[in-house]
């Protein structure tokens, strides 16, 4: 009885020090310039791609959701970046080594969508993680789209992750309102 417990307390101590385990390697980089995406040397211009399409939210260190065995810690490699350029399809899986290069790729892919550097779809809103939908500068963008009418006032509201109701209705009071009013016809 006692042999058991002694294994189980010793594997559990492992298990607070263990990765994943790598299955190969990853070569190349990508990088997001201020006109261009590379990859691996290679440059793709922003307003040349479809089909974008951005899995970024796994970092090394992060815990696993493997509760009662197995690694304890993820390498960051359940990312993924994927799209058409010139007719070709490319699919490219990352790694994020730690959780601040995740918070970089955060504020890229704000910077690229709020900027316009790609061309406006509604489902790159969604590249953007939850925890960084409460920053000023998607808060500025879905203002800005309201205004444009390429959303609604409604959906846009779902999207930003306010701090208070207080701050929902200062936003809905600034964008929803302004977007929605119709100017008094003169006679």
């Amino acid at each position: 009885m006692i042999i058991p417990l002694i294994l189980y307390i010793v594997s559990c101590i492992i298990r607070f020090k263990e990765f994943e385990n790598l299955n190969g390697y990853f070569d190349g980089t990508i990088s997001f310039n201020e006109e261009f995406l590379t990859v691996t040397e290679i440059d793709y211009k922003y307003s040349e791609l479809e089909n974008l399409v951005i899995y970024g939210n796994s970092f090394s260190g992060e815990k696993t959701k493997n509760y009662r065995y197995g690694p304890m810690y993820g390498n960051g490699v359940e990312n993924l970046i994927s799209f058409t350029y010139n007719g070709i399809k490319i699919d490219k899986h990352f790694q994020l080594n730690s959780e601040r290069h995740l918070d970089k790729l955060q504020n890229t892919l704000i910077h690229i969508i709020t900027n316009e550097k790609i061309p406006y779809k509604r489902e790159y809103l969604d590249f953007i993680n939850e925890e960084h939908r409460s920053y000023i500068l998607f808060e500025f963008l879905i203002g800005k789209l309201i205004r444009e009418k390429k959303i609604e006032c409604k959906e846009g509201i779902s999207l930003v992750k306010f701090n208070s109701n207080k701050d929902a209705q200062e936003f809905k009071t600034k964008y929803c309102r302004a977007s929605n009013s119709i100017s008094p016809l003169s006679k």
